[in-house]
């Protein structure tokens, strides 16, 4: 039932003595995105400038070395000469169960192209430019998927968080950090909101060590699945700036503006590239090549890494900043697991689709899926109460629910190495194909504080979630309101309405009222409402509103707003296409754009029916009090002499009190109905018809 929400949030534009001009994320040849490192960067320095300082002194150090000096002390050291260095490395899939949930074989070549490009074992390197054969140089980095986490259990170095933050991609989206002193982070998301394929956080410039690794697309990790071999460098590049490299043409993201230098001394300086241009490139010093091959570069046919970056790399892992030099020390390979070989075995963890809840009729058909992670099952044990079958074995079972109610759903997946099992309670929600309300129109304004929670369905997995209110209402003392705060961006709140036989309503017209504040002009929120006939199980949009055209009144950055009479808007929304329709079900969605609260009120369906159209014969027709309290006087009029009835009705249809039947005079009549006569809290509709079928219905609320 989750709403994917996404919206594209513009990078934010900083200044300061690194930054030369406005920081963007140029796109490259075929539409392929680039880096948002320095943008990122940037933004914590304007935030931060205490770490900016401290930047710009590690860099003083390191631009003083006349000459690379390797670090023989960490006890890795591999034969004579410089170590090679092992990183440990855990990759958190950050999902809502589509294409962005890469396969286990997608991040296993994904390290296998680390491990190439950083070993220089890339089949490419025979195609490097000759003029840069000489300094293309082995890293001596070699990255190992954790098999121990930071609890001590068992992993395949393979996190999966099913989360909306897949759709936002921000600091605020690596979720389940494990210690950056242990492993290298990497965070795999379906979209980052600033436009880039990935960013990183060069040693020391992270705003906090939760954030510190990096983010990237899914459709940028290795060759296989989702990605392709164009895009499969990006990793080796965001790796590169973790461990300290810049740019090569410096610390912009804007190559080709101006002449730059890393801080490298073998890489020439050079304006930068978006283009693999293997000629005529001497564009910043005649006669001497730049080095469009290098993985620092945005060329798109990068395949090297030079003895000064390995230098600079080394230093990186071998320093306090960032905590980067824990990683490679001979404890931290023992205690993350990566000197197993091969790796140990992991029982599977389980999981299973469809994640969100389900909605259906009696008689429906669901499909489920085992999505078990950590290692791979060899057997699975379902249980379905109020389904067909009640259990299985099969990864893939198919289940037919045949009578109303709301089931949980339990997966075991076991193998050699153990087993695990989840429970999702309430997971199936089976309606009855008769509907919950019957031949009268539909009318709701909150005002009983049972009927909400009753009669509605509140979906909010990472919102606050509609609620009813006392504090405002279009009409009475009550409505429902969503609280919308900056940090609910890129959620998705839901509200489903019982189901409503319109079979009796013709030409049904659906309305509501809204009251709704941006908290700036720029802000994107959202309001949805889609129609279900078939219990839920599928639903079709019949209303959108977005940003400026949905906000009702002033902007405003209080989040405790209340609206004002002035600011409650009615929206009308057609749905003569299911008209006559006997179970049919409203979904209002909101998604959050970082604005503020909304407010709705006033639900109806109103339209002719057979037994429900008023008519001129019948005149001042009204329930007085409403909400009824010791008790309240049905009063109309009539124009002459009738044989009427007059009854009341509860939501279903159902007749709870027969008042009168009877011949009547022409002129106005009054009769009571008192709280003696027992009705329990709800909506009530008081109905008068005549011989000739003349009818007039009026609502009636019991507290």
């Amino acid at each position: 039932m989750k709403q994917k929400f996404k919206l594209l949030a513009a990078a934010a534009l900083f200044a300061g003595s690194l930054h030369l001009s406005a920081q963007i994320i140029p796109v490259g040849p075929d539409g392929l995105k680039h880096c948002g490192t320095d943008v990122e960067m940037h933004k914590v320095f304007a935030e931060h400038p205490e770490l900016k300082a401290e930047f710009e002194a590690r860099e003083a150090i390191l631009a003083a070395q006349d000459a690379a000096i390797f670090r023989t002390e960490n006890p890795t050291v591999q034969g004579g000469g410089p170590p090679t260095y092992i990183v440990p490395i855990v990759f958190h899939i950050i999902h809502d169960y589509g294409y962005e949930n890469i396969s286990d074989a997608q991040v296993i070549d994904a390290v296998e192209i680390l491990n190439e490009d950083f070993r220089k074992n890339n089949a490419d390197t025979t195609a490097i430019v000759a003029g840069f054969q000489g300094i293309a140089n082995d890293a001596l980095i070699e990255f190992r998927l954790a098999n121990i986490d930071p609890s001590g259990n068992c992993t395949n170095g393979i996190d999966r968080v099913a989360s909306y933050e897949t759709y936002i991609g921000d600091d605020g989206s690596k979720l389940n950090y494990w210690p950056r002193n242990k492993y290298l982070n990497v965070w795999v998301v379906r979209d980052i909101e600033s436009g880039a394929a990935g960013y990183a956080y060069l040693p020391g410039t992270a705003p906090s060590a939760a954030v510190d690794g990096i983010i990237i697309l899914s459709t940028y990790i290795g060759s296989i699945g989702t990605g392709n071999p164009s895009t499969s460098r990006a990793l080796t590049h965001e790796i590169g700036h973790f461990l300290n490299l810049q740019h090569v043409w410096g610390n912009t993201n804007n190559p080709g503006v101006a002449c730059g230098n890393d801080g490298v001394t073998d890489t020439p300086v050079t304006k930068g590239w978006t283009t693999c241009n293997l000629t005529s490139n001497d564009v910043c010093n005649a006669g001497v090549d730049e080095n469009v091959q290098n993985f620092m570069e945005y060329s798109y046919c990068t395949r090297m890494y030079t003895t000064g970056q390995r230098t600079r790399m080394h230093n990186a892992l071998t320093a306090p900043a960032g905590q980067r030099n824990g990683l490679p020390l001979a404890a931290n390979l023992t205690a993350t697991g990566v000197n197993n070989n091969p790796p140990i075995a992991c029982a599977p963890k389980a999981d299973f689709i469809p994640f969100d809840k389900i909605f259906c009729c009696e008689g429906a058909t669901v499909n489920f899926t085992s999505q078990a992670y950590n290692g791979q099952p060899t057997s699975w044990s379902w249980t379905f109460p109020g389904g067909t079958p009640a259990t299985s074995n099969d990864s893939t079972p198919t289940v037919v629910y045949n009578t109303a109610g709301t089931y949980a759903v339990t997966l075991i997946v076991s193998n050699a190495a153990g087993s695990n099992s989840v429970t999702r309670s309430g997971h199936v929600n089976v309606s009855s194909s008769t509907a919950t309300y019957g031949f009268i129109q539909y009318v709701e304004s909150f005002e009983n504080p049972g009927t909400f929670t009753a009669d509605y369905t509140v979906i909010n997995p990472q919102g606050n979630g509609w609620a009813r209110v006392t504090n405002a209402a279009a009409t009475g003392s009550a409505s429902v309101k969503l609280i919308n705060t900056s940090s609910m961006f890129g959620t998705a709140d839901e509200f489903i309405t019982p189901s409503i036989d319109m079979s009796a309503i013709n030409s049904p017209v659906f309305t509501f009222k809204i009251a709704q504040r941006q908290r700036s002009s720029g802000d994107l929120d959202r309001l949805r409402v889609y129609t279900s006939t078939n219990c839920g199980q599928t639903w079709i949009q019949r209303y959108s509103k977005t940003g400026t055209p949905l906000s009702t009144g002033t902007a405003t950055t209080s989040s405790t707003w209340a609206p004002t009479a002035a600011e409650w808007r009615t929206e009308t929304v057609n749905i003569n296409s299911i008209a006559t329709n006997p179970n049919v079900r409203f979904k209002f969605t909101f998604d959050s754009g970082g604005g503020n609260s909304i407010y709705l009120d006033d639900i109806n369906i109103l339209g002719v029916t057979g037994i429900d159209a008023p008519d001129a014969g019948i005149q001042q027709f009204g329930v007085y009090p409403n909400p009824i309290q010791d008790n309240s006087i049905v009063s109309f009029s009539l124009d002459d002499a009738q044989n009427v009835s007059l009854q009341l009705f509860d939501m279903s249809g159902r007749m709870v009190l027969d008042m009168y039947n009877g011949d009547l005079a022409a002129g106005q009549h009054q009769f009571p109905i008192q709280t003696a006569e027992k009705l329990t809290s709800g909506m009530y509709f008081v109905r008068l018809t005549t011989a000739e079928g003349r009818t007039v219905t009026q609502k009636l609320v019991a507290q």
